[in-house]
């Protein structure tokens, strides 16, 4: 019965090892499997919905299209859907893979605020992007100056307008320091008024040097003649009269009128023989002769 015993035990011992490696291989397998299908699928979910979210993206782009949503609103809010989109689509894949979404949320939320405290300026100019898109005191293709710079609106992003000037550079400012300076908008009302200084000599006739310029505004196609024109004199300078010409063109026709006129406005004054004289100095010499002497008389 003893040898028995020893023979069950040896048995026992030379098989358990087996046993127990058999047991952690089935684990393995069942664990294995059921994690390979979760990060399958997670990885599945990734791909997919990063797919259809960019298809959403674009669908919800082109019904702002159709339906003539402002630039200026399309380009803010599309990069925001879309982030918003893929971060939904992650929480998904994190939740697929068994993993605490809640925590991750918390900490996502807790790197959020300190990332916030951080940026407080980028923050400022998010904030004055959603203003400038409430109260458009522009829009994409205006014209505008503000803070000692001007061009045309190319695009308002999330924290920053980008301005095209008309030598080709590209000047881009933060919406904070843009909202809360003044601005200059061209583009606004239809027509913008054009001035046209010019000088003419003191010794020519004004009414004739105005009734030339003013059938020059008169000939000009591009100058609208249902608002004033007018000539007039502006100042007396050192060496020439000033005289203000205004009149009113379309914003698209601005600086094509503004050639041709300054163009013409030259040729017309030359061919009346009206002078635009440059700036000189006169010098007049005073030649005072020698005052007669009392002579002095001794009255002792």
């Amino acid at each position: 019965m003893q040898e028995q015993d020893k023979v069950d035990s040896l048995q026992d011992v030379i098989t358990t090892p087996f046993k127990d490696l058999e047991n952690f291989t089935q684990w393995l397998l069942t664990k294995g499997s059921e994690v390979g299908w979760s990060l399958v699928s997670a990885i599945l979910i990734l791909v997919v919905g990063f797919w259809v979210s960019t298809k959403f993206k674009n669908f919800i782009e082109n019904r702002m299209i159709v339906r003539g949503v402002d630039p200026s609103i399309r380009t803010f809010l599309i990069p925001i859907i879309n982030i918003v989109l893929k971060v939904i689509i992650i929480m998904f894949v994190v939740d697929r893979l068994g993993l605490n979404a809640s925590g991750l949320i918390a900490a996502i939320g807790g790197i959020g605020l300190a990332v916030g405290l951080a940026l407080q300026g980028s923050l400022s100019n998010f904030a004055a992007g959603i203003l400038i898109l409430i109260f458009k005191p522009f829009k994409v293709g205006d014209y505008i100056v503000s803070q000692g710079n001007e061009g045309t609106v190319r695009s308002i992003s999330i924290l920053n307008t980008v301005l095209d000037t008309a030598k080709g550079q590209v000047i881009t400012l933060p919406n904070g320091n843009l909202f809360n300076n003044p601005i200059t908008n061209f583009s606004t009302n239809e027509f913008r008024r054009l001035d046209v200084n010019v000088g003419i000599s003191y010794d020519d006739d004004f009414d004739k040097a105005r009734e030339v310029l003013l059938n020059v505004l008169e000939k000009n196609e591009l100058v609208d003649d249902t608002q004033s024109k007018t000539v007039e004199i502006l100042e007396f300078a050192a060496s020439s009269v000033n005289l203000a010409v205004r009149c009113y063109v379309k914003n698209s026709d601005y600086w094509t009128a503004y050639w041709q006129l300054y163009r013409a406005v030259k040729y017309a004054l030359d061919d009346n023989n009206i002078s635009m004289p440059y700036p000189h100095t006169e010098m007049i010499i005073k030649n005072e002769s020698n005052s007669s002497t009392i002579p002095f008389e001794n009255k002792d």
